[in-house]
């Protein structure tokens, strides 16, 4: 059960961090969202978004058993840690008001932790489907 059940909070997690991204650009100027994602140096939300659509893509694979299940808990580990670890940076580099400040939306003041939440159950649903098949 828990070998189709955890790829698929996987994907429910890589789907939930990709709309958690895209989200200010529906709800703040475009400007605003630059400033927003500009805090550091590279381009985090870019690289969250490739890494989960590619975990997106591993976890599929899983469910479907279409790849060796220790390599896809091998992969989507590895995956999830660095969406985490960039988005943890990207999160401590990034002043709580610098959304607000700019777009004038208090209704984003969680966004960022909202963000965080969604990185960290990445790995955590890798880990959960490595320890199942390992």
């Amino acid at each position: 059960m828990s070998q189709r059940l955890a790829p698929a909070v996987g994907i429910a997690s890589c789907l939930v961090l990709l709309a958690a991204l895209v989200f200010p650009y529906f709800v703040a100027p475009g400007s605003a969202v630059a400033v927003y994602y500009g805090t550091v140096a590279v381009p985090v939300y870019l690289l969250d978004a490739l890494f989960a659509s590619v975990a997106v893509v591993a976890f599929g694979s899983a469910i479907n058993e279409r790849t060796d299940p220790p390599t896809v808990a091998g992969a989507t580990l590895a995956l999830g840690g660095f969406i985490a670890l960039l988005t943890l940076w990207w999160v401590a580099a990034t002043s709580a008001d610098t959304l607000i400040e700019t777009a004038r939306m208090d209704s984003l003041k969680y966004h960022r932790w909202v963000v965080l939440l969604a990185a960290l159950a990445i790995p955590a649903s890798a880990t959960w489907y490595a320890r199942s098949v390992l």
